[in-house]
């Protein structure tokens, strides 16, 4: 049992809404929201005589802003609340949120959901919402290791910096220019080298060391199952006592599919 894989949903989503005519709320927004499987649980439940099912646990996370007050933010299925209430004082700014919920309902125990994720004001008023599309743990199925070949993307030598969210550990798949555009930023206007998006995917890590960065890089990107990659980097720490970002990006041949990718962080002292 994988006790932290990252559902890759390709919906990381930039959701915006409606002005509200009170003075709480203005322009309320939802950003860089994701959900990810990250444990699985078997219920037996014999008094009843059903079948037994696994239970998902789910983590939720993203950025909530144009908001002033207090909120809450809960998870529907179908019209059904699966998690309610996530609660949260904001002050205007983008803000992170992150909890976890384990809804241990057997009709729930299904390869693909679309959870909804909703925010309210302190009237039970919805003021946002975002769809969001889940899958859980696939099966593992034994087959050989496959290397994936790939090129890194830079923007080194353009005006243009990443704007990625403030996750640790984090990976984005982009397979759009619409999609990459949402993390690229430049203060000159200046383009960033293009991509071919009909013949590749990128896929974009990234996170931050808890000390400096002494050197960083990737090990290989490999094939481990029919429904999951792995993406193997090493990173070695100085002694700095600094929190230093980094990231990676890289191009594969374009997936034919949705696959699911365990970043695989080894951090390293630099031995002197």
């Amino acid at each position: 049992m994988r006790n932290f894989v990252l559902s890759l949903v390709a919906l990381t989503l930039i959701v915006g809404c409606e002005e509200w005519d009170n003075t709480t709320s203005t322009n309320v927004n939802l950003s860089d929201v994701t959900i990810e499987c990250i444990g699985e649980t078997t219920i037996s439940n014999n008094t009843s005589g059903n079948k037994p099912f696994t239970k998902h646990t789910y983590l939720c996370r993203g950025y909530i802003g144009g908001f002033k007050g207090d909120c809450a933010i809960r998870v529907l299925h179908e019209n059904f609340i699966v998690h309610e209430n996530h609660n949260l004082t904001i002050a205007g700014e983008k803000l992170p949120f992150e909890f976890t919920f384990a809804p241990e309902w057997e009709y729930l125990d299904q390869p693909n959901l679309n959870f909804i994720i909703e925010v309210l004001n302190s009237e039970d008023m919805s003021l946002c919402s975002t769809t969001i599309v889940v899958t859980k743990h696939p099966e593992k199925t034994s087959m050989e290791i496959v290397d994936i070949p790939f090129v890194e993307y830079s923007l080194w030598g353009t005006a243009c910096e990443w704007q990625l969210p403030q996750l640790n550990n984090n990976v984005i798949i982009v397979n759009s220019d619409e999609e990459l555009a949402r993390y690229i930023q430049s203060t000159s206007g200046e383009s960033y080298p293009s991509v071919d998006f009909d013949k590749y995917t990128m896929i974009i890590a990234h996170g931050y060391n808890l000390n400096g960065i002494a050197e960083k890089r990737i090990n290989s990107l490999q094939r481990v199952s029919n429904n999951e990659l792995a993406l193997n980097i090493e990173i070695y720490s100085t002694l700095a006592d600094v929190i230093e970002p980094w990231n990676f990006v890289i191009l594969v041949d374009k997936l034919d599919k949705l696959y699911n990718i365990n970043l695989n962080v080894d951090t390293r002292d630099v031995i002197n």
